[in-house]
């Protein structure tokens, strides 16, 4: 019975008894040497036992391990045996709290962001319309998947745009002047817009002719007048202009009437021209969104002569999109406004060149949409959180959550008995607020909003304080020390009666009086990886808006993430405890930037003299998360099968302008004084593997071979990538060298291969002069990408056929 009762006790005691899994220590944790504070083992217990045996019962003899008594020595032993490994090792939970006193938080989710497109049903004449700030917009609500909702970041004002100037130039400037103008037209009283007579666009009929074309709003206001909701007063001291008329980030179209005349010579589905918008610093493409925009067809009017109409008199449009920020200019002409431009570049070899050159008789433009950004949230507005009881320290939950970072307008108001309402603060800790601050803590992940806690220190450890500050020197001369600025400084020590009182109490912030009404003014409530929605898919617009005709997203959304884990939170502690939050180091640099959600990894390389390194600028090369790539899913590592294209993947511009003036933003308040830091992107190199593989004779079906060969190019695609490349999975390193013996190595590890015979390096490059990438045709033992290159390979279809990807050759 002894036996199977220490059988049963054994059992039960490694099941029920070892520490549960959640609070041991964390195995990603550096294995430092750890003194042992006990060192006896479970038999060590049981012999000392039976060593006392003699000493405290003499009469007990039998000291075999089947008798009952030897049996509860071991029982005793087993349970000092795990107090001790208890106390030889800090639990899970003790580690946990020493984050809580670092005032570690885990990061909330942070929400997806994107472009919505609005379209009106008519071209605005009448007045400007206004899209109102958090209007919302969702997907189609499925059986299986809810409808992802997106709410505007602010107010899209669709104008009325006219026309201000027209400029035509043989060259293509930086910064235009007036003296290369070959036709200048001005806005007057006597310019006529729908009879300019006949102008020639391009007037010597080369590559690098350009029109320019400046817009501006039909009536101009104020924008610092905006926000006040006033934009003009009459004599009388009312309002004139309630809407504020702006064509900032408004999709126009620019309607053409051209000359009758013979053809142009281009490919009218290819025309050889680029529209350009000048954005204060540079003049960027892309305004024009695609070839089928673009209905004049290269200002051929090819379309209206195959339908036999007069294009002088019905005229064809060009629809542009606009940028959200969009900075008037005059470049010296005294022409202010909007400045866009037609530049004549030919660039393909399907571009046919002009052999005549256009020919303009009228120009008008009309606003017909809008862009604006919006961000993956519901916005919930004036939430009653609780009635207050008047006690320090109280806590109460919004109704929804997950919440995303607040702003400005979006606070916690306290509505006193007596009718006054107040506005509080939030605050990260109450370690600088005192008994008047109106200041509250919120945790994004829960919605837990927490007042000032009301903390009770023992009067003697007050007293012995006030004796050490009140300490005379040598020469008698009082030693003064600032104390809480609650308390005066020249505070009399404790009397008797004072000290009579068992505590001193302490309140940090200030309470909520009883009976006051807690609201929420708002907050937004979303985030995470369900707010990457592809392109096309948010077409619900979830409040009526007059004269918006459909509404849709051009561009996946991207940067929705999950909220951090606590094991995601320990990783993260070492550095920032090495940061201190302060960009100094490179690893400074790279760590902060890393802790915006949309930047995968950042690279700050040491400056160098040689390599034409600026003193004073930092260098900061990111490299983005891929649109619609979540690392922490399950199957983020093979979400992309047929590799990243850099083009598409890796650009600044997938970071989105929000999150890049985030990240400057975040940057700049961090960084020392007198330090410029330059965002950029690795110098990426293409690489196209050719291998020869022998599988193993298992795996000889026909189909099977098709099947791992897949396998095998997309094992390949992932090894070589900024993202899940190198052996490590985590993403090839930057400026490291590829070599035969990698990828022989990387191939050999698969179960099914026998043998990697040749292996071929084919560099992909693309180079400042060419806008293409361009394969090598010598194949490389090893390939550098230099200081600052980063690896990447890819497959890519043009005109069906397959460029850049990899090629696994089955031996038989």
């Amino acid at each position: 019975m002894t036996a199977a009762a220490w059988s049963i006790l054994s059992t039960f005691s490694r099941s029920n008894l070892m520490p549960d899994p959640e609070f041991r220590e964390f195995n990603f944790l550096p294995n430092l040497p750890k003194s042992n504070l006990d060192d006896r083992t479970f038999e060590d217990l049981v012999q000392e036992c039976i060593l006392r045996i003699p000493r405290y019962c003499p009469e007990w003899t039998n000291h075999n391990p089947g008798d009952p008594g030897i049996t509860l020595i071991e029982l005793f032993s087993w349970l000092v045996d795990q107090m001790l490994l208890r106390f030889n090792q800090v639990p899970r939970r003790n580690y946990v709290a020493f984050l809580e006193l670092l005032g570690i938080r885990l990061q909330p989710p942070s929400a997806a962001h994107v472009d919505l497109t609005f379209y009106l049903t008519k071209a605005t004449h009448q007045s400007p319309l206004r899209i109102p700030i958090y209007t919302e917009v969702a997907t189609i609500r499925t059986e299986s998947e809810p409808a992802v909702v997106f709410t505007t970041d602010d107010e899209l004002i669709i104008g009325q745009p006219q026309i201000q100037g027209l400029f035509t130039a043989r060259q293509t400037e930086h910064i235009p002047t007036s003296r290369q103008f070959s036709v200048a037209l001005q806005r007057s009283e006597n310019t006529q817009w729908d009879n300019l007579g006949e102008v020639t666009l391009f007037e010597d009929c080369n590559v690098n002719n350009c029109f320019y074309i400046v817009l501006a709003p039909t009536n101009p206001t104020d924008r610092s007048l905006a926000a006040h909701g006033t934009y003009g007063n009459g004599s009388n001291g009312q309002s004139v202009n309630t809407i504020q008329d702006s064509i900032t980030g408004n999709i126009l179209s620019l309607r053409f009437k051209g000359v009758i005349a013979g053809t142009t010579g281009i490919n009218p589905d290819d025309p050889p021209l680029s529209w350009q918008v000048w954005d204060g610093e540079d003049w960027q493409p892309g305004i024009l969104r695609e070839l089928q925009d673009d209905r004049t067809k290269g200002f051929s009017f090819h379309e209206l002569r195959q339908q036999g109409m007069n294009a002088e008199q019905v005229g064809a449009d060009v629809i542009l999109h606009l940028p959200q920020k969009w900075p008037t200019t005059d470049f010296g002409t005294g022409c202010q406004g909007h400045w866009i431009r037609c530049v004549y570049h030919q660039s393909r070899e399907t571009q046919y060149p002009y052999s005549r050159s256009p020919s303009i008789r009228s120009i008008s433009v009309s606003a017909i949409g809008g862009v604006i950004h919006a961000s993956e949230c519901v916005r919930v507005k004036h939430e009653l959180l609780g009635v207050s009881d008047g006690k320090a320290g109280q806590v109460f939950y919004l109704q929804n959550t997950p919440l995303i970072q607040c702003d400005a307008h979006e606070h916690i108001q306290v509505k006193y008995p007596d009718g006054r309402v107040e506005d509080w603060q939030e605050v990260s800790d109450f370690g600088n607020s005192h008994a008047n601050s109106r200041h509250y803590m919120m945790d994004a992940q829960n919605g837990m909003v927490q007042f000032g806690p009301l903390i009770r220190e023992p009067n003697q450890l007050q007293k012995q304080t006030r004796d050490r500050s009140h300490q005379l020197q040598p020469w008698g001369k009082q030693i003064r020390h600032l104390s809480r600025s609650s308390h005066s400084l020249d505070a009399p020590l404790l009397s008797a009666d004072s000290e009579s009182q068992q505590y001193q109490e302490w309140q940090y912030g200030q309470v909520p009086p009883l009976g006051a009404e807690i609201y929420m003014t708002a907050y937004r409530v979303g985030g995470g990886s369900r707010g990457n929605v592809q392109k096309e898919t948010l077409n619900v617009l979830r409040t009526a808006i007059p004269y918006v005709k459909r509404v849709t997203n051009y561009n996946p959304a991207q940067g929705g993430q999950e909220g951090e884990r606590l094991d995601e939170a320990v990783i993260r502690v070492p550095e920032v405890l090495r940061s201190s939050q302060a960009a100094v180091t490179p690893a400074d640099f790279e760590a902060i930037a890393q802790q915006v959600g949309a930047v995968y990894r950042a690279h700050c390389p040491p400056t160098r003299s040689e390599r034409g390194d600026i003193p004073g600028l930092v260098r900061l090369f990111i490299v983005p998360l891929p649109p619609g790539a979540d690392p922490r899913s399950s199957d983020f590592r093979q979400a992309f099968p047929y590799g990243m294209d850099p083009d598409q993947c890796f650009k600044l511009d997938v970071l989105g302008t929000k999150t890049r003036e985030h990240l400057n933003a975040v940057l700049d308040e961090r960084k020392p004084l007198g330090i410029q830091v330059k965002l950029d992107t690795p110098v990426y190199v293409g690489v196209k593997v050719i291998a020869e593989v022998w599988l193993e004779p298992a795996y000889n079906h026909p189909q099977t071979r098709l099947d791992i060969q897949s396998r095998l190019t997309a094992l390949l695609y992932r090894f070589i990538n900024p993202i899940t490349g190198g052996f490590q999975q985590t993403g090839w390193e930057l400026g490291r060298p590829l070599s035969t013996s990698d990828v022989v190595a990387y191939l050999q590890d698969v179960p099914e291969v026998r043998y990697v015979g040749a292996v071929k390096l084919f560099p992909i490059r693309k180079l400042a002069s060419q806008p293409e990438w361009i394969q090598s045709d010598i194949p490389e033992l090893a390939i550098a990408p230099g200081d600052i290159g980063l690896f990447c390979s890819w497959e890519n279809h043009q005109d069906n056929v397959s460029k850049f990807g990899h090629d696994i050759h089955l031996m038989d």
